[in-house]
């Protein structure tokens, strides 16, 4: 066994190991961040902490640059789907915690094109986000969304908000405790944090190995249920829910990423009806975390 000069981003551990090499190739371009990006098994260098058991690559300390320049059309074209997404995690959120009063605020960290912040909108919350892609956030903005550009720590995003959502990001970010202590310092002592991630402890997962789907270049941390919980405790957060969301995608999205597995011939030929099909999944590859402020850390 082999241990580098690197420490653990959760529980700053150096008992840390490369556990995969980098696939990526000799440079790193802004398309490689693409959230639609399909290149499953292509990621850089993974490097797992012994002691927590967290899967991270250490390589890369600063990917910001890359998202402020992020251009992806086809995350926009699938608004439809992403939507009926969204609104399934805030009904998850709110029949958890209870519904919310008229006017509450929500901020949603990586708000995209302002998917979600349209849809809590559409549900009476004062709903805003942050988006560190100027292309997404002009989208976002040109849908009628109060997104800012940027990330967080952010000097137009002031709390406290009831509601913090931070979907499908965490496991970009290279610091994922720091970003729970900013938002620890926006959301109000009885608010509610939801926090998705996919589970790389999960059964599809463990099937998959480095061929998964949530193995890809933009992803820079991979989350278990005890590595999540852990990061949430040492940033004072408390948890108390836990789900696994599904998602939706067009027949012809997940006919085309399936080419990635499948041989051709196996596959029907594309038709137009395919794209206007959509078809809920849930493969229990994902969380749903819940948080709250803990008053006793």
């Amino acid at each position: 066994m082999t241990l580098t000069a690197h420490t653990c981003r959760i529980c700053g551990s150096t008992q840390v190991k490369l556990v995969k090499a980098s696939n990526v190739g000799d440079r790193i371009q802004n398309s490689d961040f693409q959230i639609t990006d399909y290149r499953y098994g292509t990621t850089l260098a993974i490097y797992q902490c012994l002691d927590c058991t967290f899967l991270q690559c250490l390589d890369l300390e600063d990917s910001t640059a890359f998202y402020a320049e992020l251009v992806d059309p086809d995350y926009e074209a699938g608004r439809g789907e992403r939507t009926l997404q969204s609104n399934k995690l805030l009904d998850t959120m709110f029949h958890a915690t209870g519904a919310p009063r008229p006017g509450a605020r929500l901020l949603d960290v990586g708000a995209g094109s302002g998917i979600l912040v349209e849809a809590a909108a559409n549900l009476g919350l004062a709903a805003e986000g942050i988006e560190p892609s100027s292309w997404l956030q002009e989208r976002a903005v040109a849908h009628g969304c109060h997104v800012h550009a940027g990330v967080l720590p952010h000097p137009d995003v002031a709390g406290p908000f009831d509601y913090v959502t931070i979907v499908d990001v965490i496991e970009h970010v290279d610091d994922p405790r720091g970003l729970l202590r900013v938002v620890k310092s926006l959301i109000k002592s009885n608010g509610v944090v939801a926090v998705v991630t996919p589970d790389v402890a999960s059964m599809c997962a463990r099937v998959m190995g480095w061929r998964w789907w949530h193995f890809r270049i933009a992803h820079v941390g991979y989350f278990s249920k005890k590595t999540l919980q852990l990061a949430c405790r040492q940033e004072g957060f408390k948890v108390i829910s836990i789900s696994r969301p599904g998602w939706v995608f067009t027949l012809s999205y997940l006919l085309e990423r399936l080419g990635n597995y499948l041989p051709k011939w196996l596959l029907p030929k594309p038709a137009d009806w395919m794209s206007r099909t959509n078809v809920p999944l849930n493969l229990g590859d994902s969380l749903m975390m819940l948080l709250q402020v803990d008053d006793d850390f």
